[in-house]
């Protein structure tokens, strides 16, 4: 008798989803599993924010922009996928950090903008002689005892001092996640750095031993079609297992262990596991079950726009030395960061207008996402022209909102995370949650997630069989 046909659900076909089904199908069809996959998207297109936006002849994103090199997952997958011959890397170093109405370049080897090298410290304009004093102090003596959890703003000021945190590594910290760092506890925070100092002490030894994590040319990898490449290729091999406009509404225990799904408030499927890979915002609308969602009702979640500019060529009277610039929280700008398309990446380096990536929208910035799009396009040229000192008017413009699209993650995050996985192991076995604020942000996070929860699914469905 042919064994029964097991259903397993993805919820969402972002990059975690599309990872969890590609490994997922890799795996059924490797051992023959009697396995169906379905992938359930609520809209009418894959890749969540990886959005890439074709004009002309050219490729924009218009939100993840680009994903870290020096973190294995992302490159793992797209030499897995022989996708590696369409990478282009990264040029001219690092952004500059814009505050107090200039512009600050950080000549020497940094990491997130802090000097490699003690001594380079004396090169910070931006660091006032007591805050250069307390870096040397911080940085020499060992931080890594801590009784408690720590926000990341207390990590980074033990370590490197306020100043520094502050004004340095708190906006290259905020380009990545999008949170306040006030709030944000050292285990969202989720870099190699905390392992590293772990390892050797302090945090000037541990970046002295591995240059491999330094700022510089190369850090960050696109295609030349835009990041939509990957999870256009990952949709291709698994084009029949997706279900698009399928919003999935609740998720309900049955019998024998298996999960109903109703989808768009009239259809319902019956599966024996569920990997959901939304955004964490979406789990209290998925769960009746009162004491699952008392695990879900502190996620926060914010929001981030982006505005693409384009002017005429030299139409930059204040050029960055670096690839764009990184605002200060203190310069009561919504702009976060600023990425000149032009200087970051060779296909866009001999176009005849510049170009400019704009990310804006902070943690607590809920005014900004409540005005129209001519307002926010307003505020933010005009905070542009400035830091820039563009005299010029745009030839165009393109904005793209990504309302509580950026998972807040809060001091307790790491506890509550460990708490809600006992949980669900305990009470629902076989669902797993993944993606973007769960355990951790960004590409590498996504298909590492994606990777290692595709490994349980299958050894729970074998237990089934």
């Amino acid at each position: 008798m042919d064994k029964e046909i097991k259903r397993i659900a993805i919820i969402g076909s972002g990059i975690t989803g599309l990872t969890t089904a590609y490994r997922l199908k890799k795996q059924v069809d490797k051992e023959n599993l009697p396995v169906e996959v379905v992938v359930l998207e609520s809209s009418i297109r894959s890749g969540g924010k990886l959005f890439t936006m074709k004009f002309g002849e050219q490729f924009i994103d218009l939100g993840a922009e680009s994903f870290d090199t020096r973190l294995p997952e992302a490159m793992n997958l797209i030499k897995e996928l022989k996708l590696e011959n369409e990478i282009e890397l990264s040029q001219n170093g690092k952004q500059d950090v814009f505050a107090f109405n200039k512009l600050y370049h950080f000549e020497c080897p940094t990491y997130k903008g802090v000097p490699i090298k003690r001594k380079d410290i004396w090169k910070y304009d931006l660091i006032s002689f007591r805050g250069k004093l307390t870096f040397l102090k911080n940085t020499y003596f060992s931080q890594t005892k801590a009784k408690r959890e720590l926000t990341t703003k207390e990590y980074l000021a033990h370590r490197i001092g306020e100043e520094m945190a502050e004004y340095v590594a708190e906006p290259f910290f905020s380009k990545i996640y999008s949170s306040d760092i006030d709030e944000i506890g050292v285990h969202g925070f989720n870099e190699s750095i905390i392992e590293l100092e772990k390892k050797y002490g302090t945090w000037t030894k541990a970046l002295v031993n591995h240059p491999e994590i330094w700022d510089g040319d190369g850090m960050y990898g696109t295609f030349k079609d835009g990041l939509e490449t990957l999870t256009n290729e990952l949709a291709n091999r698994v084009s029949e297992s997706i279900r698009f406009s399928k919003k999935v509404t609740e998720i309900k225990k049955s019998i024998n262990g298996t999960y109903i799904l109703d989808i768009n408030k009239k259809e319902q499927l019956r599966v024996d596991s569920i990997i959901v890979a939304t955004d964490s915002g979406s789990y209290k609308e998925l769960f009746s079950d009162i004491e699952l969602s008392d695990y879900f009702k502190d996620i926060k979640m914010g929001s981030v726009g982006f505005l693409l500019f384009s002017f005429p060529k030299g139409a930059i009277h204040n050029p960055p030395k670096g690839n764009g610039l990184l605002s200060v929280r203190r310069n009561n700008s919504y702009i976060q960061s600023i990425v000149w398309l032009n200087k970051k990446w060779d296909h866009f380096k001999d176009k005849d207008e510049e170009l400019l990536g704009v990310y804006f929208g902070r943690n607590g910035d809920g005014v900004m996402m409540s005005l129209s799009n001519k307002q926010i396009e307003q505020e933010i040229l005009d905070d542009v022209s400035s830091m820039l000192s563009i005299d010029s008017k745009p030839n165009y413009k393109i904005i793209k909102r990504w309302p509580n699209a950026i998972p807040q993650f809060t001091l307790l995050h790491e506890e509550n995370r460990i708490n809600l996985m006992e949980f669900l192991n305990k009470n629902y076995p076989g669902l797993y949650l993944a993606g973007n604020g769960v355990n951790g942000f960004g590409i590498n996070n996504c298909i590492g997630q994606a990777n290692k929860i595709s490994e349980d699914v299958i050894a729970y469905i074998k237990n089934t069989i």
